[in-house]
């Protein structure tokens, strides 16, 4: 199916959950939530500034500063009203003040207002009608309480002696500086908006009740077909005879409230001209069909996007118990994250040496976080990157949808071939993004636009890697290649080995792409890749010297030799290696570990043809491999002898 199909189905299988509110967490440490809501057809969310609260016979109850956003019933032109002719296209129920309130004309001094009043009580009234015939008493009786205070009170006059709105305060040079800012002030207050509720015994919300939401689509359902719109094929069902729309929803995007996916109301230029008479003959979607998927789409990035920059990434599938799951690696994805860290502290982890047995073991634990998914394997899972490209705008990056089983099997590969040692860490994608784009040394600050730029790039690029060759292309290597070779530009050494570990994954997984086989999970003794033995023996220069600093309490002050000249190191490092080595020779004769290091020193170059004449040529990204993974079975040796010793 393609990506409109699927999401007219992620609404039809939570239709039961359409005008919930459900609530996602954004950041576990900090417990940051977000309400979000599966949207009802003829529906969108509001930014409401006060509240009403009105008696069941329609008499003032109170008001209220409310400013949050409020769930909605609306037209096909209300939603879309722009320009000029825009106060004269009402929403049903909570609306802006000029549209509500029957003494706007005269507050403000417009007679154009009445007209906006007149068009919505008209509107009102008819509902009313509609809701009386079906027998919708609760319904019914909320909504004719607020037709009843509107035609017999003035609403504004109301939120003055609520304390809503004052002019007391106002400050001016003389009375007519003074006159033209009231008027500007009421301009600007009878555009914001009013929501109504009701009061009751059982004190539930008309803005949060199913009941009105299921009333109001089914009303305008019936309005609109019965109407005399256009009615034709729709394109994404294939359903004949219903009646089409031209007008789609927006909102969908957050960071963008007026951006619209599906838009082509230029009849000047070139979006369709050339190939079709008019926009219907590109393409045709139904009304309701254009409501589900932007809908569905919504709540989607609503309960589990991944936003960098303007960039949504988008992952999700449908189990076989019609459940709604989340499986992206680009941020710390919980189900991932659990399968992840079950690789890292796994008891048998040193029986994970071989790249079937690391992806195997990967694909096991995901499934064991989830069985609904291991369950659903059949199933596909879908990828999309959404693209906010300017004001009103919205467009695709990227969308594919492919097995799950297969895309488990892609994952479990990639995080299998970045594997340096058997204690890796797994970063996801935005992580690994940062490292690259980001700032060298991150201090928290929050990312320039032309930083975010880099980052969407990134993450993006990583994704299609991922799901596609798994061969990165070179330009990410080479920025976290530079990096990595900057030792002095990090204010911790922590950083800067997380920096190199990082990048000997990325490496990794690019050289094994091109058939390298002798890359493994582990130090490999017998590989003899000359940039390979070059990073080994700068690490064993490294931790002598670094392991003497130590003990010498200077180990966090000073930089060693090594760290200092790696970046000529690996331009010119049978040279470099010369001078590193000499500076070594006090650490050596200070050093426990001089012995074992001498004699690893003596192994390596053993294995090195010093009759190459390329010996003194720049190393490629092996050397970061070699360099991680001799650190790393340095350690991991002195602490199997420390433990033999203690026993």
């Amino acid at each position: 199916m393609s990506l409109f199909s699927e999401l007219v189905e992620v609404y039809d299988l939570n239709k039961d959950h359409v005008g919930e509110k459900q609530v996602r967490v954004y950041n576990q440490k900090t417990g940051a939530k977000k309400e979000y809501f599966m949207l009802p057809i003829a529906h969108m969310m509001m930014n409401i500034n006060y509240q009403i609260d009105l008696n069941q016979d329609g008499t003032f109850a109170g008001a209220s500063v409310v400013k949050e956003k409020t769930l909605v019933p609306v037209t096909i032109d209300s939603a879309n009203r722009t320009g000029r002719s825009a106060f004269q296209k009402p929403l049903p129920v909570d609306d802006k003040i000029f549209f509500l309130a029957r003494d706007c004309s005269r507050w403000v001094g417009d007679e154009k207002y009445k007209e906006s009043n007149m068009a919505y009580m008209s509107q009102l009234e008819k509902y009313l009608d509609f809701l009386k015939g079906n027998s919708n008493k609760v319904v019914f009786a909320a909504l004719n309480a607020v037709h009843s205070y509107l035609q017999n009170n003035d609403l504004i006059a109301d939120l003055i002696r609520a304390g809503i709105y004052s002019e007391d305060n106002v400050k001016a040079k003389n009375e007519e500086e003074l006159k033209e800012k009231i008027a500007t002030m009421r301009k600007k207050f009878v555009n914001e908006t009013v929501r109504f509720n009701i009061r009751n015994s059982d004190n539930s919300k008309r803005f949060e009740d199913s009941r009105f939401f299921n009333a109001w689509a089914q009303y305008y359902l019936n309005i609109v077909n019965n109407s005399s719109q256009e009615k034709g094929i729709d394109y994404i069902t294939g359903k004949q005879d219903v009646v089409l729309t031209d007008k789609h929803p927006k909102g969908v995007l957050g960071i963008d409230n007026n951006a619209k996916l599906i838009s082509a109301n230029d009849k000047t230029n070139y979006t369709y001209r050339g190939r079709f008479l008019n926009a219907e003959e590109a393409v045709t979607i139904g009304y309701e069909e254009s409501q589900k998927i932007h809908s569905a789409l919504k709540w989607l990035l609503d309960k589990q996007s991944f936003v960098v920059g303007k960039r949504y990434f988008l992952t999700w599938g449908i189990s076989n118990n019609k459940q709604i799951f989340d499986f992206s690696t680009i941020q710390e994805n919980p189900l991932a994250a659990a399968a992840l860290n079950s690789l890292e502290t796994d008891k048998n982890h040193s029986e994970l040496d071989t790249k079937a047995n690391l992806a195997e073991s990967f694909k096991k634990n995901l499934l064991l976080g989830d069985p609904d998914i291991g369950n659903s394997l059949k199933k596909e899972i879908h990828i999309l990157e959404l693209q906010s490209s300017g004001k009103g705008r919205f467009g695709i990056v990227y969308y594919q949808s492919m097995g799950l089983e297969a895309y488990i099997d892609k994952i479990a590969q990639w995080y299998e071939k970045m594997a340096i040692n058997k204690t890796s860490k797994f970063p996801s994608l935005y992580s690994v993004a940062k490292f690259v784009y980001g700032r060298v040394d991150d201090t928290g600050k929050q990312p320039s636009d032309s930083e975010k730029k880099l980052l969407e790039d990134g993450v993006s690029k990583l994704v299609y890697t991922i799901l596609g060759s798994q061969m990165l292309p070179w330009e990410m290597l080479s920025a976290a290649y530079n990096r990595s070779n900057r030792p002095q530009s990090y204010s911790a050494p922590e950083k800067w080995m997380r920096m190199v570990n990082l990048t000997a994954g990325l490496f990794k997984t690019y050289y094994i792409g091109k058939g390298e086989g002798e890359l493994n999970n582990m130090l490999n003794k017998e590989y003899s890749d000359r940039s390979y033995l070059f990073g080994r023996l700068l690490a064993v220069a490294d931790l002598v010297e670094g392991g003497v600093l130590n003990e010498n309490g200077s180990g966090t002050k000073r930089v060693t030799n090594a760290r200092r000249y790696l970046s000529a190191f690996s331009q010119r490092p049978m040279s470099t290696w010369k001078i590193i080595y000499n500076n070594l020779q006090p650490y050596l004769r200070k050093s426990r570990s001089s012995k074992r290091a001498g004699i690893l020193i003596d192994e390596i170059f053993g294995m090195m043809d010093v009759s190459d004449p390329k010996l003194n040529a720049p190393l490629d990204g092996k050397f970061l491999i070699g360099y991680s993974q001799q650190r790393n079975a340095w350690f991991e040796k002195k602490s199997k002898q420390e433990g033999e010793s203690n026993e």
